[in-house]
Protein backbone atom coordinates (compact mmCIF):
# COMPACT_ATOMS: atom_id res chain seq x y z
CA UNK A 1 0.00 0.00 0.00
CA UNK A 2 1.38 3.41 -0.93
CA UNK A 3 1.15 6.47 1.26
CA UNK A 4 -1.70 7.78 -0.93
CA UNK A 5 -3.83 4.85 0.23
CA UNK A 6 -3.26 5.55 3.89
CA UNK A 7 -5.80 7.08 6.26
CA UNK A 8 -7.63 10.35 6.06
CA UNK A 9 -4.80 12.82 6.80
CA UNK A 10 -4.85 15.28 3.84
CA UNK A 11 -1.14 16.03 4.22
CA UNK A 12 -0.21 12.36 4.15
CA UNK A 13 -2.47 11.90 1.13
CA UNK A 14 -0.85 14.84 -0.70
CA UNK A 15 2.65 13.50 -0.05
CA UNK A 16 1.59 10.07 -1.27
CA UNK A 17 0.17 11.53 -4.49
CA UNK A 18 3.40 13.50 -5.05
CA UNK A 19 5.50 10.38 -4.43
CA UNK A 20 3.33 8.45 -6.89
CA UNK A 21 3.85 11.14 -9.55
CA UNK A 22 7.63 11.04 -9.10
CA UNK A 23 7.58 7.22 -9.10
CA UNK A 24 5.65 7.23 -12.40
CA UNK A 25 8.35 9.43 -13.96
CA UNK A 26 11.12 7.13 -12.65
CA UNK A 27 9.68 4.17 -14.55
CA UNK A 28 11.14 5.65 -17.74
CA UNK A 29 14.64 6.08 -16.27
CA UNK A 30 17.47 3.55 -16.09
CA UNK A 31 18.71 2.32 -12.69
CA UNK A 32 21.43 4.63 -11.48
CA UNK A 33 19.90 7.72 -13.15
CA UNK A 34 20.61 10.79 -11.05
CA UNK A 35 17.53 12.77 -10.01
CA UNK A 36 17.45 16.59 -10.31
CA UNK A 37 18.16 18.71 -7.25
CA UNK A 38 15.41 18.91 -4.65
CA UNK A 39 14.80 22.56 -5.50
CA UNK A 40 14.36 21.66 -9.17
CA UNK A 41 11.91 18.91 -8.23
CA UNK A 42 9.95 21.37 -6.09
CA UNK A 43 9.65 23.78 -9.02
CA UNK A 44 8.75 21.00 -11.45
CA UNK A 45 5.90 19.71 -9.29
CA UNK A 46 4.95 23.14 -7.90
CA UNK A 47 5.29 22.07 -4.27
CA UNK A 48 7.33 23.09 -1.23
CA UNK A 49 10.76 21.72 -0.32
CA UNK A 50 9.20 20.09 2.73
CA UNK A 51 6.75 18.19 0.55
CA UNK A 52 9.59 17.07 -1.74
CA UNK A 53 11.59 15.83 1.27
CA UNK A 54 8.57 13.87 2.54
CA UNK A 55 8.00 12.33 -0.90
CA UNK A 56 11.68 11.37 -1.13
CA UNK A 57 11.46 9.61 2.23
CA UNK A 58 8.38 7.74 0.97
CA UNK A 59 10.14 6.69 -2.25
CA UNK A 60 13.22 5.59 -0.31
CA UNK A 61 11.02 3.39 1.91
CA UNK A 62 9.60 1.84 -1.26
CA UNK A 63 13.20 1.22 -2.46
CA UNK A 64 12.53 3.22 -5.63
CA UNK A 65 15.28 5.74 -5.03
CA UNK A 66 18.46 5.79 -2.99
CA UNK A 67 20.22 8.69 -1.33
CA UNK A 68 24.02 8.78 -1.07
CA UNK A 69 25.69 10.28 2.01
CA UNK A 70 26.37 13.48 0.04
CA UNK A 71 22.62 13.92 -0.60
CA UNK A 72 22.62 12.81 -4.25
CA UNK A 73 19.45 10.96 -5.29
CA UNK A 74 19.47 8.04 -7.74
CA UNK A 75 16.96 5.72 -9.34
CA UNK A 76 17.27 2.40 -7.51
CA UNK A 77 17.81 -0.83 -9.39
CA UNK A 78 15.39 -3.71 -9.90
CA UNK A 79 16.06 -7.18 -8.58
CA UNK A 80 18.01 -8.26 -11.66
CA UNK A 81 20.81 -5.92 -10.58
CA UNK A 82 21.17 -7.72 -7.27
CA UNK A 83 24.33 -9.67 -6.43
CA UNK A 84 23.62 -13.29 -5.46
CA UNK A 85 25.16 -14.69 -2.28
CA UNK A 86 24.21 -18.34 -2.48
CA UNK A 87 24.38 -20.49 0.62
CA UNK A 88 22.32 -23.06 2.47
CA UNK A 89 19.92 -25.25 0.50
CA UNK A 90 16.66 -23.48 -0.15
CA UNK A 91 17.95 -20.06 0.89
CA UNK A 92 19.30 -17.33 -1.35
CA UNK A 93 20.71 -14.01 -0.15
CA UNK A 94 21.04 -11.04 -2.49
CA UNK A 95 22.80 -7.72 -2.07
CA UNK A 96 21.42 -4.80 -4.04
CA UNK A 97 23.82 -1.88 -4.68
CA UNK A 98 20.79 -0.04 -6.05
CA UNK A 99 21.95 0.90 -9.50
CA UNK A 100 25.59 1.87 -9.00
CA UNK A 101 28.64 -0.28 -9.84
CA UNK A 102 30.81 -1.39 -6.93
CA UNK A 103 34.48 -0.93 -7.82
CA UNK A 104 37.70 -2.14 -6.20
CA UNK A 105 39.67 0.68 -4.58
CA UNK A 106 42.42 -1.31 -2.82
CA UNK A 107 43.63 -4.93 -2.71
CA UNK A 108 46.20 -6.43 -0.35
CA UNK A 109 47.41 -9.99 0.32
CA UNK A 110 49.40 -11.20 3.31
CA UNK A 111 50.11 -14.32 5.36
CA UNK A 112 49.03 -14.25 9.01
CA UNK A 113 48.41 -16.54 11.96
CA UNK A 114 44.78 -17.67 11.98
CA UNK A 115 42.44 -17.12 14.96
CA UNK A 116 40.72 -20.28 16.13
CA UNK A 117 37.38 -19.65 14.43
CA UNK A 118 39.05 -18.73 11.13
CA UNK A 119 41.36 -21.76 11.32
CA UNK A 120 38.33 -24.05 11.65
CA UNK A 121 36.64 -22.42 8.65
CA UNK A 122 39.65 -22.92 6.37
CA UNK A 123 40.49 -26.40 7.69
CA UNK A 124 43.85 -25.78 9.39
CA UNK A 125 45.03 -26.18 13.01
CA UNK A 126 44.59 -23.13 15.23
CA UNK A 127 47.66 -20.90 15.04
CA UNK A 128 48.64 -21.98 11.52
CA UNK A 129 49.43 -19.28 8.99
CA UNK A 130 46.71 -18.55 6.40
CA UNK A 131 46.50 -16.35 3.33
CA UNK A 132 44.52 -13.15 4.00
CA UNK A 133 43.14 -11.10 1.10
CA UNK A 134 41.73 -7.71 2.11
CA UNK A 135 40.00 -5.38 -0.33
CA UNK A 136 38.19 -2.05 -0.09
CA UNK A 137 35.31 -1.26 -2.46
CA UNK A 138 33.65 2.00 -3.44
CA UNK A 139 30.21 2.88 -4.77
CA UNK A 140 29.85 6.22 -6.56
CA UNK A 141 33.29 7.16 -5.16
CA UNK A 142 32.13 6.55 -1.57
CA UNK A 143 33.68 3.77 0.58
CA UNK A 144 31.04 1.05 0.50
CA UNK A 145 32.50 -2.28 1.64
CA UNK A 146 35.53 -3.97 3.15
CA UNK A 147 36.05 -7.65 2.31
CA UNK A 148 38.43 -10.10 3.97
CA UNK A 149 38.99 -13.61 2.62
CA UNK A 150 40.92 -16.29 4.51
CA UNK A 151 42.48 -19.24 2.66
CA UNK A 152 44.85 -22.07 3.60
CA UNK A 153 48.30 -20.76 2.73
CA UNK A 154 49.53 -22.16 -0.60
CA UNK A 155 52.76 -24.12 -0.68
CA UNK A 156 54.51 -21.36 -2.61
CA UNK A 157 55.64 -18.18 -0.90
CA UNK A 158 53.60 -15.01 -1.17
CA UNK A 159 54.42 -13.52 -4.56
CA UNK A 160 51.91 -10.72 -5.07
CA UNK A 161 53.58 -7.32 -4.66
CA UNK A 162 51.70 -4.02 -4.50
CA UNK A 163 51.71 -3.34 -8.25
CA UNK A 164 50.68 -6.89 -9.12
CA UNK A 165 47.94 -6.79 -6.51
CA UNK A 166 46.49 -3.61 -8.00
CA UNK A 167 46.60 -5.15 -11.48
CA UNK A 168 44.90 -8.30 -10.20
CA UNK A 169 42.24 -6.30 -8.38
CA UNK A 170 41.33 -4.46 -11.58
CA UNK A 171 39.99 -7.74 -12.97
CA UNK A 172 38.00 -8.69 -9.86
CA UNK A 173 34.27 -8.03 -9.63
CA UNK A 174 32.55 -7.51 -6.30
CA UNK A 175 30.09 -10.31 -6.99
CA UNK A 176 32.89 -12.87 -7.31
CA UNK A 177 33.85 -12.30 -3.68
CA UNK A 178 30.46 -13.57 -2.61
CA UNK A 179 30.14 -16.85 -4.48
CA UNK A 180 33.68 -18.20 -5.01
CA UNK A 181 37.25 -18.22 -3.72
CA UNK A 182 40.22 -16.96 -5.77
CA UNK A 183 42.04 -19.87 -7.39
CA UNK A 184 40.13 -22.52 -5.40
CA UNK A 185 37.46 -24.99 -6.57
CA UNK A 186 35.01 -24.29 -3.76
CA UNK A 187 31.32 -23.60 -3.25
CA UNK A 188 29.55 -21.52 -0.57
CA UNK A 189 27.75 -23.71 1.95
CA UNK A 190 26.69 -21.27 4.67
CA UNK A 191 25.84 -17.57 4.77
CA UNK A 192 25.09 -15.37 7.77
CA UNK A 193 23.97 -11.73 7.73
CA UNK A 194 23.96 -9.49 10.81
CA UNK A 195 24.12 -5.85 11.88
CA UNK A 196 27.07 -5.27 14.19
CA UNK A 197 29.68 -2.70 15.26
CA UNK A 198 32.80 -2.84 13.06
CA UNK A 199 36.40 -3.15 14.15
CA UNK A 200 38.17 0.24 14.31
CA UNK A 201 40.22 -0.46 11.15
CA UNK A 202 37.07 -1.26 9.14
CA UNK A 203 35.28 1.79 10.55
CA UNK A 204 38.13 3.99 9.35
CA UNK A 205 38.16 2.38 5.89
CA UNK A 206 34.42 2.90 5.53
CA UNK A 207 34.53 6.42 7.04
CA UNK A 208 31.87 5.57 9.58
CA UNK A 209 30.79 7.88 12.37
CA UNK A 210 31.36 6.65 15.95
CA UNK A 211 28.81 4.00 16.87
CA UNK A 212 27.56 3.50 13.30
CA UNK A 213 26.97 -0.23 12.63
CA UNK A 214 27.75 -2.22 9.51
CA UNK A 215 26.07 -5.11 7.74
CA UNK A 216 28.32 -8.14 8.05
CA UNK A 217 27.95 -10.94 5.50
CA UNK A 218 29.95 -14.06 6.39
CA UNK A 219 30.27 -16.86 3.82
CA UNK A 220 31.85 -20.24 4.51
CA UNK A 221 33.14 -22.35 1.61
CA UNK A 222 33.84 -26.07 1.12
CA UNK A 223 35.86 -27.83 -1.56
CA UNK A 224 33.81 -28.92 -4.56
CA UNK A 225 35.45 -32.35 -4.73
CA UNK A 226 36.46 -32.93 -1.11
CA UNK A 227 33.64 -31.31 0.89
CA UNK A 228 36.31 -30.14 3.33
CA UNK A 229 36.51 -26.56 4.68
CA UNK A 230 38.14 -24.38 2.02
CA UNK A 231 37.87 -20.75 3.07
CA UNK A 232 35.97 -17.92 4.66
CA UNK A 233 34.91 -14.49 3.36
CA UNK A 234 33.66 -11.66 5.57
CA UNK A 235 32.20 -8.58 3.85
CA UNK A 236 31.36 -5.45 5.88
CA UNK A 237 28.90 -3.12 4.13
CA UNK A 238 27.74 0.42 4.80
CA UNK A 239 24.03 -0.28 5.44
CA UNK A 240 22.71 2.87 3.73
CA UNK A 241 24.30 1.88 0.41
CA UNK A 242 22.85 -1.64 0.07
CA UNK A 243 19.63 -3.57 0.40
CA UNK A 244 19.65 -7.22 1.45
CA UNK A 245 16.96 -9.76 0.61
CA UNK A 246 16.80 -13.38 1.76
CA UNK A 247 14.65 -15.73 -0.34
CA UNK A 248 13.47 -19.20 0.58
CA UNK A 249 12.31 -21.91 -1.79
CA UNK A 250 10.97 -25.41 -1.25
CA UNK A 251 13.26 -28.22 -2.36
Amino acid sequence: MTASAAGGDPQVHAVGVLADRIAAALVHREPGWRLPRRSALARRYNVSMGEIDAAIRDLARRSLIRRLPDGQLYRASPADYWIPVEGATGVGTRLDPMGSPVECHAWHESDREAPQDVAWSVGVPAGDVVRVIRSVWTLADEPAAVATTYLPRPATALETDGAAAREQAADVEFATLLDRLPGVAARPVAVSVEMCPPQPSAARSLRLTPGQPVLAVTIRFEGVDTGAPAGLTVVLLRPELFRIAIDTSEQ
